[in-house]
């Protein structure tokens, strides 16, 4: 069977099997087959459920229920028994029939109908699978089936991410099943499908189907409320008693056909929040809907009091048009979170075996495929070079500022980018499972975090449902005395009007937001907790070289004959030291040409022996000259030492055993970086510097970037790194460490954030929960101001949201807004949270 077969099976259960959980009857989990020797379990005659039975029953007289008998002594009174035939065969033909729980399910056990998602294995033995799920509304809807989760044996955690409609699972599979959770979830008015490449689609989809319940409940409020509009006209013309009645009636059917249909929705959340004891914001609406429908509905029979059907079928208009408000705002800030597509390519060049070429979406490349990238282009996949050669800056991956020169048989990452020429690409991997893939996931799974602050914002939002609960029913009983109308009224107002789902949504929407906001920098972050830690002020240690300095050793000073240095160059081309490669640098600025005749004879700790043009070459450090029988005269030896206390590394040229040239080795400030460390003292935070290097060259540094000295501190080993954050850490005050990716990941591991300024972005998430890719030192600069504005702006929506509530639930108490006005009010809190959001720009690019 194909997998194309598999999904049409289950679109076709799925259409058939529309029905709400809860309307089922199901047999087959209800049974307990065999647990008496007597009993046991037979299908049922008309519709196949499992019934439990005597042993000794026949099985041709076996009903589940008497709507199968009547329906079974029906169709054999009219003479239909072939119908029976007909049903049988059409099993056997594996057409479309009405499916229970259990087998609309049992597909998601089937790897091939899976596809993307397809449960992967784990380290711990557990399982991960990621899934679309369909009947989203709300960050409240998130929480609502994370909680619901934890409740299922062997289901060790959901995460459901608001931004594309997905959820992931990590499971036991020796303990549960995939069709065991799609079936719990299903229960609470959930459905899961397997991932779409083409995830538009969906929010399309899902957009359509909300207009369409908004359509729906329109027109059954625009008809109810002209209704409503000729029972007032009728107040004063004189209306008969038995038109205004007939009138009621309809107007009532309208309203209860409007909260049954299009408010169904509301119903299935308020339904899954009682079966999980999960207080949901669906809940107060509901019984707001339940209370006004059913009063009004026995005034409307009775014939008197207040009949709502107005107000009840506009109440669920104006809340569906909120709701796929807060739907198109969450699609919106989805794209601010959408990593991928603000580093690699949507579209590719696909070269055919013809050698025709063809512009094709990523997300439909093969492996095995060719593509063509064109010089300035981004590289859409990962692959190997099969025709051409080129220069690619891979600064992204690797962290390497210097272009790579590649050619026929090199491997190429998506999200680099060719610089000089065109090359044919052979695609081995494409999206999710490229290179910088595994690094943004890694990113992604920070969006969906319950950080501090969002487990923060789910009790409140937990307490704050069962608070506004408990206040309608004080407030109905409250103006009971001065009515069951008006009671009813600002009962069903407050329940509307206090929604929770802006406290539920503020806090992961922001850090999402922030996040996508930040990667649009260039910056990864792979923890969203980082930005509350990163929003207070605390102490910060860098690391020396290529933190506050290049990383990258050059000629700073030169003293004695230029001759002499041009040899040395010519030997220590050759060589793959720092030092050498300095020098040939200098070398190459100067524009001297480089001897010819050389020969590199020996390379130790300490410098290099050659010849070069016949002349024989010495070059290296004091220690290294001496051991070599090199004569030092007193001038030079005085300019030395002068250069070591500048924090300059000497280095000795020595020409056929006289030494002639002095070289001061230098490795200069990053730019920026005094700029830096100003900014940041300005601001509170205690600064140091952590390094391996001379702690004579340290103390220079510092004493250049105004750092405190008796907090710069050398000649460090990576042990004493470690020991030295673990004791800031005593101090209560958050420690952050600025460093190496690779050198230094312990020190970046053992602090509260490490950030990695150089590196590769595979190594450095794996040591440090944030990656500068740019690689720039400024941008610490905005991430330090974007935790901060990301953090505020958490604050500010709390605060918000919480106001909000408090005065709408405040009127509605004493009695100021009506139901209707309730449901205008209602999604307005949650769109402010969306706009304040939006609106704020919390990561803002860097100074130049």
């Amino acid at each position: 069977m194909t997998r194309a077969d598999l999904n049409s099976d289950f679109l076709q259960a799925q259409t058939i099997d529309s029905c709400p959980a809860s309307e089922f009857t199901n047999g087959t989990l209800g049974v307990s087959a065999g647990t008496v020797s007597q009993w046991g379990s037979l299908p049922c005659v008309h519709c196949g459920l499992a019934t439990e039975c005597s042993a000794a029953s026949d099985p041709n007289e076996i009903f589940c229920c008497s709507g199968c008998l009547g329906a079974y002594q029906l169709i054999h009174g009219w003479g239909l028994q072939d119908f029976y035939a007909l049903r049988d065969q059409m099993k056997l033909s594996g057409a479309a029939q009405p499916a229970g729980k259990s087998s609309r399910y049992e597909q998601f056990d089937i790897p091939e109908f899976l596809g993307p998602s397809q449960p992967v294995l784990l380290s711990d033995g557990n399982c991960a699978a990621e899934f679309a799920v369909h009947g989203l509304h709300c960050a409240a809807c998130a929480w609502l089936i994370e909680n619901a989760a934890a409740r299922e044996p062997g289901l060790l955690s959901a995460r459901v991410r608001m931004s594309d409609h997905s959820i992931r699972f990590v499971f036991a599979p020796e303990q549960t099943k995939l069709s065991r959770i799609a079936q719990l979830l299903d229960g609470f008015g959930y459905s899961l499908a397997p991932i779409d490449p083409n995830r538009d689609d969906q929010v399309q989809r899902t957009s359509r189907r909300l207009l369409g319940q908004i359509a729906i409940a329109g027109f059954c409020a625009a008809n109810a409320m002209w209704i409503a509009v000729a029972l007032y006209a009728g107040e004063f013309s004189g209306l008969a008693a038995e038109h205004r009645y007939f009138l009621g009636l309809i107007g009532t059917a309208l309203g209860v056909a409007t909260v049954v249909g299009p408010g169904r929705t509301f119903f299935v959340g308020a339904l899954a929040a009682i079966r999980t004891r999960t207080p949901h914001m669906d809940l107060p609406v509901a019984l707001g809907l339940t209370v006004g429908t059913v009063v009004g509905t026995v005034n409307a029979i009775a014939g008197r009091g207040q009949i709502y059907f107005d107000s009840m079928a506009t109440l669920v208009f104006f809340l569906l048009i909120g709701r796929w408000i807060q739907f198109r705002q969450q699609q919106q800030a989805a794209k601010a979170v959408d990593l991928m597509l603000r580093i690699t390519p949507r579209q590719a060049n696909l070269v055919g075996r013809d050698g025709q070429e063809k512009i094709v979406l990523v997300d439909t490349l093969m492996v095995g495929d060719t593509i063509r990238v064109a010089a300035g282009e981004s590289v859409a996949a990962d692959g190997t070079i099969q025709v051409g050669r080129s220069t690619i800056d891979r600064s992204l991956l690797t962290g390497e500022s210097e272009p790579v020169h590649v050619a026929i048989g090199d491997c190429i990452a998506a999200g680099t980018i060719n610089i000089s020429a065109p090359f044919d690409l052979e695609v081995t991997s494409t999206g999710r499972e490229s290179r910088i893939g595994r690094v943004l996931q890694s990113v992604e799974a920070a969006a969906a975090e319950r950080t501090p602050m969002v487990q923060l914002a789910d009790r409140i939002g937990g307490i704050f449902v069962v608070a506004v609960t408990l206040l309608a029913c004080v407030t109905f009983v409250f103006w009971l005395p001065s009515g069951l109308s008006l009671a009813t009224s600002n009962a069903t107002a407050l329940l509307i009007v206090a929604c929770p789902c802006a406290l539920a949504l503020a806090t992961p929407l922001t850090i999402a937001v922030g996040l996508g906001r930040a990667a649009k920098r260039h910056i990864l972050i792979r923890d969203g907790q980082v930005l509350q830690q990163l929003a207070s002020v605390g102490t910060l240690w860098f690391d020396k070289t290529g933190t506050l300095t290049e990383g990258q050793q050059r000629v700073s000073t030169r003293l004695g004959s230029s001759e002499g240095l041009r040899l040395a160059a010519g030997v220590e081309n050759a060589c793959r030291h720092p030092v050498a490669q300095a020098i040939v640098r200098e070398v190459m600025r100067l524009r001297l040409s480089l001897p010819t005749d050389v020969k590199l004879e020996r390379v130790v700790q300490g410098g290099v022996v050659g010849v070069a043009d016949g002349h024989r070459v010495c070059a290296g450090n004091l220690q290294f000259i001496k051991a070599n029988d090199v004569a030092l005269s007193a001038e030079f030896e005085r300019k030395l030492f002068r250069l070591a206390r500048r924090g300059e590394s000497p280095i000795l040229i020595a020409i056929d055993g006289v030494t002639v040239s002095l070289l001061g080795m230098s490795d200069p400030l990053r730019a920026g970086a005094r700029e830096l460390v100003a900014e940041l003292a300005s601001h509170g935070w205690r600064l140091g510097i952590l390094s391996g290097d001379h702690p004579a060259i340290v103390q220079r540094v510092a004493e250049q970037l105004g750092l405190p000295l008796d907090r710069s501190f050398g000649g460090l080993t990576p042990e004493e790194k470690l020991a030295a954050i673990r004791e800031s850490r005593r101090s209560g005050r958050s420690v952050v460490m600025v460093g190496d990716g690779a050198n230094d990941a312990a020190a970046l591991a053992a602090a509260d954030v490490g950030v990695a300024l150089r590196g590769g972005a595979e190594i450095s998430l794996q040591a440090a929960p944030v990656f500068i890719a740019s690689g720039r030192l400024n941008s610490l600069s905005t991430l330090l101001a974007g935790a901060q504005r990301t953090t505020q702006v958490v604050y500010m929506n709390f605060v918000l949201s919480l106001g909000y509530n408090v005065l709408v639930v405040s009127l509605a108490i004493f009695g100021k807004i009506t139901p209707l006005v309730a449901a205008v009010l209602m999604p307005i809190s949650s769109v402010s949270v969306l706009a304040l959001t939006l609106s704020i720009p919390s990561f803002r690019a860097p100074k130049p």
